[in-house]
């Protein structure tokens, strides 16, 4: 429970360890975090959309393996192939990101992957049947997979834009600690709505129940993706990189 023992003690060595973090960084004379660098817009936006494409994109593939396992009955060599497609549509989307980027901006980049993201993400969870197939699932599954691949790429370009040579690495590390951060709860919390779904007998009922679970946490990561396409849209347009003029 959220009240134990261990849980508050947690938390509040947390805060105490990030306070003690802040206030040696603000004394160092060569911080390994230069707080200055929160104030790049650009850098900020590229941390809280990290948080939140890793607390959906990145739970998406758990919730899959979960699918194809215990509800289809995939073994597991049929569950891995079956990431073949989606790992591929998002090496194919990353490796896109650039380009359009240089075209149209990171701004409008984001909003367009995320878009799509969220699109697929509907698709996926409409697809989540306990009889239904692997095609049924290939038109969510290659529109997911070609958000993830341009969000991830284009959230690092716009870590970089406006970022002096030599602190590159440090606000790759802040954008990084953001998604860490952002898989952890995200994963969490997706759980949570999943398995509040999944009390029952075992056999049947019980496939069917993580079924509808699984669809319930997919519609959820849908509404996580349209959040931040909302947060992206917010940010006004001269603090957030309109090009791919930063360095990469």
């Amino acid at each position: 429970g959220w009240d134990s023992p261990g849980i508050l003690a947690a938390a509040l060595a947390g805060v105490l360890l990030l306070a003690a973090f802040t206030v040696i960084e603000r004394r160092s004379p060569d911080p390994l975090l230069a707080l200055r660098l929160l104030a790049n817009p650009s850098l900020l936006l590229a941390t809280a959309v990290a948080f939140m494409f890793t607390a959906t994109f990145g739970s998406l593939l758990y919730f899959l393996s979960i699918y194809l396992h215990d509800v289809r009955g995939y073994d597991a060599l049929a569950t891995g192939l079956g990431f073949l497609l989606p790992t591929a549509v998002v090496v194919t989307g990353s490796a896109l990101a650039g380009r359009v980027v240089t075209r149209i901006g990171v701004r409008r980049t984001l909003l367009s992957a995320l878009a799509v993201g969220a699109v697929g993400a509907c698709l996926l969870a409409l697809a989540l049947t306990p009889d239904g197939s692997y095609t049924w699932l290939v038109p969510g599954l290659t529109a997911v997979s070609i958000g993830d691949g341009m969000v991830f790429t284009t959230i690092y370009i716009a870590a970089s834009t406006g970022v002096p040579d030599r602190q590159q690495g440090v606000a790759s590390g802040i954008v990084t600690t953001g998604s860490g951060v952002g898989a952890s709860i995200g994963l969490a919390v997706l759980v949570l709505i999943a398995n509040a779904h999944t009390h029952g007998p075992d056999g049947d009922p019980s496939r069917t129940a993580t079924s509808e679970g699984i669809k319930t946490a997919m519609f959820a990561t849908a509404a996580g993706i349209v959040a931040t396409f909302l947060v992206t849209l917010a940010v006004p347009r001269r603090a957030s990189p309109s090009s791919a003029g930063g360095r990469r």
